[in-house]
Formats: structure tokens, C-alpha cells, sequence
């Protein structure tokens, strides 16, 4: 959108209203371009940006950087990919959206970990995204009381009470060093494939340790296998 307003556009909003730009990034097409003209009819948001994936925003020629990137939370290993996505962008401001609101807070924390600024739930109706894309803007999250308590809850498992009477560190799971490589690897956001070629091992293989990882880790995703680490390591 041209922030230059022709005498046949009249101006819906004051002249020192900040633009926001926004890239989307979604693998479905009809979704993500749904989203684009939902948020072009925005008078104070102009779309600069659509691609299907990360790899794709680091290609895309910008004269400015983005204020936020609005990602589908459905993308495949999605925090892990926002994560190596800031390690070489640290600026750059990522928005989850259509992620689930109904208590997975695990994934919330994962997100969060990965570096996004905040997140749009499932829930959210068409006329509420803009909104909600400003409200992250002005520093705030709006969200349900038992989405806030999911954190929380995580702090207290993860943070060493001083009232408690047992100062023993939760024990770590005992990994091989092929899923210690695989642990790493998938911090580092590669799929199995390409893990299995950089350790020089079969796909199947490389399935079986990233299964018994998983096991190990208590972790239900990918996603998880970070977080799940980290919370070891702080014990």
C-alpha cells in the first residue's frame, strides 16, 4: 500500500500514525494470502511482504526491514526456525499466529524461547488480527488467564524453590552421543534427512534416535527437544 494518499483516497488516519510493515509467512497459500488482504484493508498496515517459509524471507529484497513478521504457527518446526532465523536476524520481530489456545503452554514456552514477540491464538476472529498485531506492537499480549498460568507453572518446575527442602538437580536423561548429535542438530533446525546426512547415517536410523529421544526427553515434538534440555540444565 502506497503511504502517499491520493485527493481520491481521504485519509483514515492521522499523519503521525506510525505504518506498520509487515511480512507473512505461510506454507498455504489461500491462508496466507487470506491474511494479507485482511490485513491490506488496514489503512495504517501495509503488507511489503508473502512467502511460504523463512528460507524464502531471507531471499526477499526489502528497501526497509519489517516492523513484524506474522509466521503460521502450523510451520514445520517452527520455533526451531524462528530460532535460527534471529540468530542471524536479532532485530527482526516475529509474530506466531493461529497457534492453539487451549493450554499448550509447552509450545507457548517454546515460542517464546525461539525469540517471537508475542502470538495470535486460533481463536481469533478476522476483524480482531489487526488489533491484535497493534496490541503486540504497543507492548501487550492479550490472553486467556490459563494461557498466562501455563508459564508460570513451567518457572516453578524449572526454578529452584529456596523453601525447598531437596536440592538435588531432576536428574537428565541419560542420551547416547548419536542423540546428543541428533539433539543438536535439530537446535539447529535440520530434518531428519539432513541429519542423517550430516551424521552419514541412514534415514531409518536417524528416525530410531530422534524417536528415542523424544521418549527419553518426555517430549511429544521436535519443537520440544530444546526446551526440554534447557529445563534440565536449570534444575
Amino acid at each position: 500500500m502506497d503511504a502517499n494518499l491520493t485527493p481520491q483516497q481521504p485519509a483514515l488516519f492521522d499523519s503521525d500514525t506510525r505504518l506498520l510493515r509487515i511480512v507473512v509467512v505461510s506454507r498455504t497459500r489461500f491462508l496466507r494470502e487470506g491474511v494479507v488482504q485482511n490485513l491490506e484493508s488496514d489503512q495504517s498496515i501495509s503488507v511489503v511482504g508473502q512467502c511460504a517459509d523463512l528460507a524464502e524471507l531471507a531471499a526477499l529484497s526489502l528497501a526497509l526491514p519489517p516492523d513484524f513478521v506474522l509466521m503460521d504457527a502450523a510451520l514445520l518446526d517452527g520455533p526451531v526456525a524462528t530460532a535460527r532465523t534471529r540468530r542471524h536476524a536479532q532485530n527482526l520481530r516475529i509474530i506466531a499466529f493461529a497457534m492453539q489456545d487451549a493450554g499448550q503452554e509447552v509450545d507457548l514456552i517454546s515460542w517464546a524461547q525461539a525469540g517471537v514477540v508475542g502470538y495470535i491464538p486460533n481463536t481469533a476472529s478476522w476483524a480482531d488480527l489487526a488489533r491484535l498485531i497493534k496490541d503486540i506492537d504497543n507492548g501487550e499480549q492479550p490472553c486467556s488467564g490459563r494461557v498466562a498460568a501455563g508459564p508460570l507453572r513451567w518457572i516453578a518446575v524449572v526454578t529452584a524453590s529456596p523453601n525447598n527442602d531437596c536440592d538435588v538437580a531432576p536428574q537428565a536423561p541419560a542420551l547416547t552421543p548419536r542423540e546428543q548429535q541428533a539433539a543438536e542438530l535439530i537446535g539447529t533446525g535440520l530434518s531428519d534427512k539432513e541429519i542423517a546426512r550430516s551424521l552419514n547415517i541412514s534415514l531409518a536410523t536417524t528416525k530410531s534416535h530422534v524417536h528415542s529421544l523424544l521418549g527419553k526427553l518426555n517430549a511429544q515434538r521436535r519443537s520440544q527437544v530444546i526446551v526440554r534440555l534447557r529445563q534440565y540444565e536449570s534444575g
